[in-house]
């Protein structure tokens, strides 16, 4: 039987999170660290390779970078990415796909289905964001999955319903602006989602100019 370990390294960054703390300085008291996670959806090991990323060889250069890893399976951005914000595995957290049916509930959860996308009570376990409203601290969610369910009576400070056709550079201007929030209203944990890599992906391909240009 084929080694399956070189498939699932060149599949890992089916989600990416990279996590760095930013310290910022406001009247001269410094703040609370913030956590800003972001997923670069589909993006493969690879992918650095193949086009100019300066922003994420800066990260790289001065932070680190995994040589390699083993995603939770199936390899889908649903359960991938409640696993990164849970910490538990598919079977634990109760993702197991972006499309799937719960003959309890006798309906089915999909990706593209707002009503069960927004429905607590299909997510398991804690996402971050839960925990930290839970220690009085405040969360912000610029889309990542689960994060516009109410999940154990509790939501983000701040969040948004999914908009996946959101410019980029909207996505980004709030996050500043969250940062720029004085510091009784601003989150020390973040989430921000990109899509781009992984539908091009789909679409035309891993080899694909278009994919190129998502990079």
């Amino acid at each position: 039987m084929r080694d399956p370990r070189p498939i699932l390294r060149l599949t890992a960054r089916l989600w990416l999170g990279l996590m760095f703390w930013l310290v910022i300085g406001c009247d001269g008291q410094r703040l609370k660290p913030t956590v800003l996670l972001i997923s670069l959806d589909g993006f493969r090991w690879d992918y650095l390779e193949k086009a100019d990323t300066p922003n994420l060889d800066r990260l790289v250069s001065t932070g680190a970078k995994a040589r390699a890893l083993i995603p939770a399976f199936p390899t889908k951005t649903f359960p991938n990415h409640y696993t990164i914000i849970t910490g538990l595995y598919p079977e634990n957290h109760g993702i197991i796909a972006n499309t799937m049916f719960d003959p309890a509930y006798g309906d089915t959860f999909m990706l593209s289905k707002r009503e069960t996308v927004s429905d607590g009570r299909w997510y398991g376990g804690e996402p971050l964001w839960v925990t930290a409203e839970k220690q009085g601290r405040i969360s912000a969610t610029l889309f990542w999955p689960g994060s516009e369910a109410e999940i154990g009576g509790v939501r983000p400070t701040y969040w948004y319903q999914y908009d996946h056709d959101l410019p980029h550079a909207d996505r980004i201007n709030q996050i500043l602006a969250w940062l720029d929030l004085p510091p009784d209203r601003r989150p020390i944990f973040i989430t921000l989602y990109f899509p781009d890599t992984d539908d091009q992906g789909h679409r035309f391909g891993p080899d694909s100019q278009e994919l190129a240009t998502a990079i």
